[in-house]
């Protein structure tokens, strides 16, 4: 008697509508996913889904404004919520990374809630709203500091008072769903793709609609007043702006700015079309598994007999948005696309939730059996899709951009020594590093929309040896009114500017080392950097001008000279001096030219030397190497040579 009591009270819990109770469960249970993998450090991913993040990773720990459209709201109290956190000591990564969790946390909240709202039981709409939850492009946005998750409690909350509205006609409703569709319309212009199905949601309360007209008018005009936060801040001193929303110009850009124009465009033909599609489904099945997906989004066509309007509703909520995500081109998938399905996934679970909860209103077990189901295939789902999450959130890119300006430290105290970094992943990581963590002190850091003229005539001028991939030696000539001259500043790092960079009377000749070919080699010193790493500096001099443009080949050896392939512990080889950049033929004569090499030795190994050289390759393809220097490698990993 006792069991069935127990069992009767159990069946009573699991299907209850507890508002509270749910809610809460599901959200603890998504907190507990979303810290699992969150993004601690600033962000050194190059993936779509982190394409923004080390920007507002900067921004918002300075009061600062973002991209266009400047998410006014976000950035406000964004900026406030780690302004507080760090108060406690909490990294500004880790709390804007918590900014996004905290969003992601109300929207699961807001799902469960509407769920309970369409008459669902507490579990089935626990389940529903995990969906969302455990998806990839959730899990991700609610690990990374972005500004996703706000869009989507707005999404959710608009249409949760919708419904609610619709059931009441009360105008306690009404204002909720016109503050929540009005703000996230501010918010993110993609939600107003929602007007469909509120349409057809408030349809039957078109009498408490008008009678409610003016407060909720009311309420909608104080959305855009959020605006205001902008140059209100730029007033203020904000030291990290986008664009000029101080200007009227600006400022009106920035509120009427469309990003569909710039990332939305007809297809050429029917092939795009279908590429497009293909690429759609294949982003959805990345999100959730397609089974799943497919069920859910069916369940609203199948399961609301006499309840078809409301079907409707949410099949317009979730379609516009998966037609968004098909206009949404640029030949790659970007992060607007990743960011536009997010609403077909949040729909699906909706759809599971009701499956779930009709199962069981015909059958306790067989109810039990979709539930179970469904939770063992949310366990799966999130563990395949954990590892990809915590591939964005740990990735050590950035880590290792901020160790390579590292080395240009000390700085010398005569000359300021400015570092110019594209604008981008790169650049946000340093400018993190020396504004909130107290790094790279005294380096004036800027991005490559500078002036780099003027930099110049302050000063060094230096950026990182990748830069050339994107801005040409050309383009710096043009920037800089001369013939470029390169030198090296530390590994993966260019000295330039239209006079060599290194004065000959800088560096006294120590080595002297003549290599035959027109250059020898003035100085070479050859530095620990732990125990694991070889820093070679190496100051090439032309004699005279040299014709061939020579490469340089470095090699750490166990035996000098070596007697084979395998006395060749790690070697830097190189298709012109200074990062590959500088070919020898652009010399002047009596140019010197730094060039740094980094070294990798294995733990264990034994190197005695390091072998440099130049070489050509003759008509035959065979090598022709200069004189080779070699230079003792001392025994203790300590020190300079």
């Amino acid at each position: 008697m006792d069991v069935f009591a127990t069992l009767k009270r159990m069946r009573q819990i699991l299907h209850s509508q507890n508002r509270v109770l749910w809610p809460a469960i599901t959200a603890i249970v998504a907190v507990v996913v979303f810290l699992s993998t969150l993004q601690v450090g600033i962000n050194g991913s190059g993936h779509a889904y982190a394409t923004d993040v080390g920007e507002i990773q900067n921004a918002l720990p300075r009061w600062g404004l973002i991209h266009r459209s400047g998410y006014p709201l976000y950035t406000a109290t964004g900026s406030l919520f780690a302004t507080l956190l760090r108060w406690i000591g909490i990294e500004p990564a880790a709390s804007v990374s918590l900014f996004s969790a905290l969003w992601a946390v109300v929207t699961i909240g807001l799902v469960v809630a509407l769920a309970q709202e369409l008459g669902v039981a507490g579990p089935a709409a626990a389940l529903g709203a995990l969906v969302l939850a455990v998806s990839t492009s959730m899990w991700v946005d609610a690990s990374i500091a972005e500004v996703h998750t706000l869009t989507l409690a707005f999404r959710a909350a608009t249409l949760l008072f919708a419904v609610r509205f619709s059931h009441s006609g009360r105008r306690h409703d009404l204002l909720l769903l016109t503050f929540a569709f009005s703000q996230g319309v501010t918010h993110q212009r993609s939600v107003v793709l929602l007007a469909p199905a509120v349409a057809v949601l408030v349809w039957p309360q078109l009498r408490a609609l008008w009678l409610g007209i003016v407060p909720a008018i009311g309420v909608a005009v104080l959305a855009p007043l959020t605006y205001l936060y902008m140059p209100f801040r730029v007033w203020t001193g904000a030291t990290w702006v986008f664009g000029s929303p101080g200007t009227w110009a600006g400022f009106w850009e920035m509120v009427f700015d469309n990003r569909a124009e710039r990332v939305v465009r007809t297809a050429a033909g029917l092939q795009e079309w279908l590429t497009r599609a293909s690429t759609a489904m294949q982003l959805l099945a990345d999100d959730i598994a397609w089974p799943l997906l497919a069920v859910g989004l069916a369940a609203w066509l199948l399961l609301l007999k006499g309840r078809k309007r409301l079907g409707l509703a949410m099949t317009l909520a979730w379609a516009s948005n998966l037609l968004l995500t098909l206009a949404i081109w640029k030949a790659r998938v970007g992060d607007a696309q990743l960011a536009a399905k997010l609403p077909v996934v949040l729909v699906a679970g909706l759809g599971l939730a009701l499956l779930v909860d009709w199962a069981w209103q015909r059958s306790w077990a067989l109810g039990a059996l979709c539930g179970t189901v469904l939770a063992l295939a949310l366990v799966v789902w999130g563990w395949q899709v954990r590892p990809f999450v915590l591939s964005i959130t740990r990735d050590p890119s950035a880590q290792d951009v901020i160790d390579m300006a590292e080395q240009l430290f000390p700085l010398p105290e005569d000359r300021l020594t400015s570092l110019v970094v594209l604008w981008g992943h790169d650049y946000w990581a340093l400018a993190y590093a020396q504004e909130c963590r107290g790094q790279l002190q005294g380096l004036n850091l800027v991005d490559h929309n500078v002036n780099v003229r003027s930099v110049a005539e302050d000063g060094r001028l230096l950026t990182p040896d990748e830069t050339f991939i994107v801005l040409t030696p050309a383009w710096w000539e043009a920037r800089l009114g001369g013939r470029l001259h390169l030198s090296s500043a530390a590994p993966g790092i260019v000295e330039l500017g239209v006079k060599p960079p290194v004065d000959a009377a800088d560096v006294p000749v120590r080595v002297g080392f003549d290599l035959a070919n027109g250059i020898r080699i003035r100085d070479a010193r050859l530095a620990w950097e732990g125990e694991d790493r070889l820093w070679v500096t190496i100051y090439w001099e032309a004699a005279q001008p040299v014709k061939p443009n020579y490469r340089v080949a470095i090699h750490l050896v166990a035996r000098d000279p070596p007697e084979g392939g395998e006395d060749i512990l790690a070697q830097a080889n190189a298709l012109n001096p200074v990062g590959g950049w500088y070919p020898t033929s652009l010399w002047a004569a009596g140019e010197v030219v730094r060039d740094d090499y980094a070294l990798a030795v294995r733990p264990g190994s034994l190197p005695v030397a390091v072998r440099i050289a130049m070489y050509e390759i003759d008509a035959d393809g065979a090598f022709v190497n200069t004189n080779w220097l070699s230079l003792p490698v001392a025994v203790s990993r300590e020190g300079t040579q």
